[in-house]
């Protein structure tokens, strides 16, 4: 009888055992360490559910002039992000896999819709009952920026100090191909998925923000012969409106950031700004839904009253590496391409941005930190941005500071810039002010200006510090399911 009882048990036991071990092979593997730190779970990913086990290059990890690692928050937020990343490396590492494998037809992954009345396509309207225009100074390259007023509207006098002005980067608009490459990738840190950055345009509207161009808020004359900028201490918006300024930075999608995640450039396609991308197995993809340039120009079409006056987005652009995924530098000839050719079609494109309301800045050259350009280095930096990339996307009174490192009123840097006619000078802290004469700028006509940055590291950072309370709830705008580390209440 207790051999018979013995006999059962172990059987039972048998079957037991098999039901857990199924049951396992159907559940999704553990990751291989969590890190709980707070309200933010770091979530290292198993390398066996990325894909095969040949190690595939990812972005440069060093501080070079395309990565966004290097270029962040004022000092006060670089060590706020919590949680460890000494060891958080998967056991092994993976290739890049793609969820969803585009259609080789390149149709477009959403269809514009037209915004109401029909309005045609290459106009500055482009479903705005205000118009805007750029009016040219007779004798001069500068313009300045007009609005005609709609008559039918109310419109009240927004004061400047209470404008918004919002700095993103290029979106990680692949996050499972970013992830496989590098489980804790830099893009991830400085940059924003195209789901937040669909959230962040969907809470400023429901926060009746509307989208401005920098120039609206800025008067020009002359000074000594020269045309200098002042800050206007209002602007008219429709009634119940705040106006923002959205810019995006360093727009120029160099060769070694292909394939990490994020699209490969800018073009017109059907009609529309659209985003290009091709694949490691050969496929393509134009969308009108992976970067901020199709998303924020699909979104207005979607929402005209979000556009005042038909604005978008400030394009900051450097220049070495060509612009808006354009190899449209000189450098380019030797490594065979045809520069000729990428600056034609890099004109089409801008011509376009320019004629529905994108406008652009400059954002340096080769994206140095210009506190530490002195004399021929100098010369070099600014004669190369304007042989390279002035050219193409013409004058433009506004210089955003690599790395958001701004120089002192007087020094040589700064006399260079003002020489060159750049009058609004954007850094990059969390202070979110448009001001006249902050810190030792105390050069009439020429503005400084600070951006409130928009991206993963921040929102960690100041989850708990209410500073992005104006825009949205950071815990609605962040992307857990295209990030690494999650950030939960």
């Amino acid at each position: 009888m207790k051999k018979r009882i013995s006999f059962c048990l172990i059987i039972a036991m048998m079957i037991a055992g098999a039901m857990f071990l199924a049951g396992c092979a159907g559940s999704d593997p553990a990751p291989t360490s969590n890190v709980n730190t707070g309200n933010v779970m770091i979530v290292t990913p198993d390398a066996h559910t990325q894909g095969g086990s040949e190690a595939t290059p990812g972005p440069a990890e060093t501080a070079d002039r395309t990565s966004p690692a290097t270029e962040g928050p004022a000092s006060d937020a670089g060590t706020a992000t919590p949680g460890k990343t000494a060891d958080q490396s998967p056991t092994g590492t993976a290739t890049p896999v793609i969820t969803k494998t585009p259609d080789p037809t390149a149709t477009p992954t959403v269809k514009p819709t037209q915004g109401s009345g029909n309005i045609p396509d290459n106009t500055p309207v482009y479903g705005s009952s205000e118009s805007a225009r750029m009016v040219p100074i007779e004798g001069r390259e500068e313009e300045v920026y007009c609005v005609t007023l709609d008559q039918n509207k109310e419109y009240w006098d927004c004061p400047v100090s209470k404008l918004g002005h919002i700095f993103v980067h290029n979106l990680v608009a692949f996050p499972e191909l970013d992830l496989a490459i590098n489980p804790n990738s830099k893009w991830h840190d400085w940059n924003n998925t195209t789901v937040e950055y669909v959230r962040l345009l969907e809470s400023l509207y429901e926060k009746n923000y509307v989208l401005i161009d920098a120039n609206y808020i800025f008067d020009y004359q002359y000074k000594d012969g020269r045309l200098v900028a002042n800050l206007k201490k209002s602007i008219k918006l429709p009634k119940g409106k705040t106006g923002v300024i959205i810019s995006c930075d360093n727009v120029c999608f160099p060769e070694d950031e292909h394939g990490t995640g994020r699209i490969d450039k800018i073009v017109v396609y059907e009609g529309h700004i659209a985003s290009y991308t091709y694949f490691a197995d050969g496929t393509e993809e134009y969308s009108y839904e992976r970067d901020v340039c199709d998303i924020t120009e699909q979104f207005c079409l979607k929402h005209p009253d979000f556009s005042f006056a038909g604005a978008r987005l400030l394009l900051a652009c450097s220049g070495d590496a060509g612009i808006l995924g354009y190899r449209t530098d000189t450098r380019y000839a030797s490594k065979g391409y045809d520069v000729e050719k990428e600056r034609a079609d890099a004109r089409e494109v801008i011509k376009y941005l320019k004629e529905h309301g994108f406008y652009f800045g400059c954002h340096s050259y080769a994206h140095l930190d210009l506190r530490t350009l002195t004399g021929s280095k100098l010369d070099k930096e600014f004669d190369s941005w304007n042989t390279q990339v002035k050219p193409l996307i013409g004058y433009t009174p506004f210089y955003v500071y690599p790395f958001g490192n701004w120089v002192e009123y007087g020094t040589e840097q700064y006399t260079r810039l003002v020489d060159e006619g750049f009058h609004v000078m954007y850094a990059t802290s969390m202070n979110d002010i448009l001001v006249n004469g902050t810190y030792n700028h105390r050069d009439v006509g020429n503005i400084y200006g600070e951006r409130f940055i928009y991206c993963g590291k921040t929102m960690v950072a100041y989850a708990e510090k209410g500073v992005f309370d104006k825009y949205g709830d950071v815990y609605e705008l962040y992307d857990n399911e295209g990030r690494y580390i999650k950030l939960y209440r």
